[in-house]
């Protein structure tokens, strides 16, 4: 039996506040964003600790909720120790992933998700869902993460990043997708159990039926 562990985040959330403090009638310039746009991109390591002081500042937001985000790996974990599994490591390393994604910013994304980007697009989403979503209280974690615990619900955000931020979609979703996959066909021999956050669930499932034809034996869970 193979273990197999996604260790990043399943997606990027907004944090509470953004790394430029202003007005909140008004909007930055692109004049203005221009030294933030420079240090993200800079050489070395400037701007993957500045992504990643971000995506700390989410995670410690859940925490301060009593909630422990990537309970579940740490689970995983013990659970391949306690019953002798072979554990792989199936997703890229998250300091890769925040350089990736460095890579995917644009000057117009930056200003785009300071502003709120763009509104959401719900065609196709079931009305009630809809519903829930503008009931839901963003400025409460625990709330939120109540909303974002069906696969309908995440895939509703998913596709609103891919409209609006198809760069960062890539960086934060499709490429770990293809090497999640690529791991689980090459590196997990017999009965694998995966963790994986449920963002990248629709992207592993669809390039295994790809790669073993037909279903793929995947039995799909809402």
């Amino acid at each position: 039996m193979a273990g197999f562990r996604s260790p990043c985040g399943s997606s990027s959330a907004p944090s509470g506040e953004s790394f430029i403090h202003r007005n909140a009638t008004s909007v930055p310039t692109s004049d203005e964003l221009q030294p933030l746009h420079t240090q993200l991109r800079a050489p070395g390591d400037i701007g993957e600790k500045m992504l990643g002081a971000g995506l700390k500042t989410v995670y410690n937001m859940f925490r301060m909720s009593g909630m422990d985000p990537g309970k579940e790996f740490k689970v995983g974990i013990e659970e391949s120790d306690r019953i002798g599994a072979t554990l792989v490591l199936g997703d890229r390393s998250q300091e890769l992933t925040i350089k990736a994604l460095r890579d995917a910013l644009s000057l117009p994304d930056i200003l785009r998700m300071i502003t709120g980007g763009g509104s959401m697009q719900w065609d196709g989403v079931d009305p009630r869902l809809v519903n829930r979503f503008k009931r839901v209280d963003w400025n409460d974690p625990e709330s939120a993460v109540e909303l974002l615990k069906t696969r309908e619900a995440v895939r509703a955000l998913t596709g609103q990043m891919r409209r609006e931020f198809p760069k960062v979609a890539s960086a934060m979703l499709d490429q770990r997708d293809d090497l999640m996959t690529d791991n689980l066909l090459n590196k997990c021999k017999g009965r694998t159990v995966a963790v994986v956050g449920m963002a990248h669930m629709d992207g592993i499932e669809s390039r295994w039926r790809d790669a073993m034809g037909g279903d793929g034996g995947v039995t799909l869970i809402s």
